[in-house]
């Protein structure tokens, strides 16, 4: 499975819409997400981010959304992008293609990741 993280804090255009502006856009998302969703794309969720973790990120928000491929991942961004998303949002973007998930040594996930060489 691959992921696309997108981290996000809401920028200074967005805080100057109005409540019935906010809503409206907000309402308007729902067609993209279910347009991602009809390409394959399941939604994992959206929450606040712990910011009181040491290394917490500066954006205060995140949803994750998993995929087959990272060509998905790229498809998937492009909906984000129609949606204007961006005009709202300070976003970073974080596309992962997950391994290891049960390895029993997850040193040796480390080391491929990491180009060391097991010997």
């Amino acid at each position: 499975m691959h992921i696309l993280a997108i981290l996000w804090q809401p920028n200074a255009r967005w805080h100057a819409l109005g409540d019935a502006d906010k809503l409206a856009y907000l309402k308007s998302l729902d067609d993209y997400i279910n347009g991602g969703r009809a390409a394959g794309a399941v939604v994992l969720g959206w929450s606040k981010i712990d910011r009181t973790l040491p290394k917490a990120p500066p954006e205060g928000y995140i949803g994750v959304f998993g995929v087959d491929s990272a060509a998905q991942v790229h498809e998937f961004e492009k909906i984000v992008g129609q949606a204007k998303w961006y005009d709202y949002f300070d976003s970073t973007n974080i596309s992962v293609g997950l391994v290891g998930a049960t390895a029993a040594e997850p040193h040796r996930i480390y080391a491929a990741l990491l180009d060391v060489p097991l010997s």
